[in-house]
């Protein structure tokens, strides 16, 4: 099926039947057997209890005769000449599905793809400006990078883009400072250091203030237990994204928009981890 009668419509030069479309305009990426998909897991705001979905955190997952593998599966069989090409799609996909989210409203976390190079920009600011012809606002969109490379960071900013610092590894407040990022991650490995044990859990608080201190919202990633949500709103986090709160999901699934308590993950029986003494 092609792009022409089905889903996002024009796409960036070389993307030709490499990503194309479902018969409800679903966006997919095909590397010889293997169909590449995008798979969202709703991000939440926290105030006073109450939680409100704000944003779609936007992935790439491989599937093989219909089953997800791990994306490090999957690379072992990608010839070393074809990574720049699956980067471009891993790139372009989740904004090709921008109007599959089902949500209106909602902003849209991506990753900025390394390994597609110059081609990968341009891929960006070319989706930016379609998007923004269609009334997707930029500032709608928010662009993950791991590192603090100012001069990325400047060029995302300049097609109007929200930018989200980290991934792997606690941010360095340092590059916080200089990008101005928009927002912080601190990724399922992060948080489960933090979760750790009771000394380590106090330490989550004066970092998500100083975070904040550089003027960026926290996002804390992997909320998988009632214990991890309720540290994490102990320690003043902005944004929380988890499988207790809502599973990743294929794009165009439907999820619930409206805002929900925080108490409704309670049962009672989850071991809160004191912030202070």
């Amino acid at each position: 099926m092609s792009d022409a009668f089905f889903g996002f419509g024009s796409l960036p030069a070389g993307m030709d039947g490499k990503i194309v479309a479902d018969e409800v305009g679903l966006e997919f990426g095909i590397y010889g057997p293997f169909r590449l998909r995008c798979v969202i897991q709703p991000v939440f705001s926290h105030d006073s209890g109450r939680l409100t979905p704000v944003a779609a955190d936007a992935r790439v997952v491989p599937y093989l005769k219909g089953q997800p593998v791990t994306m490090p599966e999957f690379l072992t069989e990608v010839a070393e000449a074809d990574r720049s090409v699956i980067a471009r799609i891993c790139g372009l996909l989740p904004l090709a599905n921008v109007h599959n989210l089902g949500v209106d409203d909602i902003a849209m976390l991506f990753r900025h793809e390394p390994a597609a190079g110059e081609a990968g920009m341009q891929d960006v600011a070319f989706m930016v400006r379609r998007l923004a012809g269609e009334g997707v606002e930029p500032s709608r969109l928010i662009c993950a990078v791991e590192d603090g490379d100012e001069e990325l960071v400047s060029a995302l900013k300049a097609l109007g883009l929200r930018i989200a610092l980290g991934g792997a590894g606690q941010p360095d407040q340092d590059a916080v400072r200089r990008t101005g990022a928009n927002l912080v991650r601190l990724d399922r490995a992060s948080f489960q250091r933090f979760s750790a044990d009771a000394v380590t859990g106090r330490l989550l608080r004066p970092v998500v203030s100083e975070l904040k201190a550089h003027g960026a919202s926290v996002l804390v990633e992997g909320i998988d237990s009632e214990a991890g949500l309720e540290l994490a709103i102990a320690a003043g986090v902005d944004l929380l994204s988890g499988d207790l709160l809502e599973p990743s999901m294929l794009v165009g699934s439907v999820f619930d928009e409206g805002p929900r308590e925080a108490s409704q993950y309670r049962r009672g029986d989850c071991i809160v981890i004191p912030l202070f003494g």
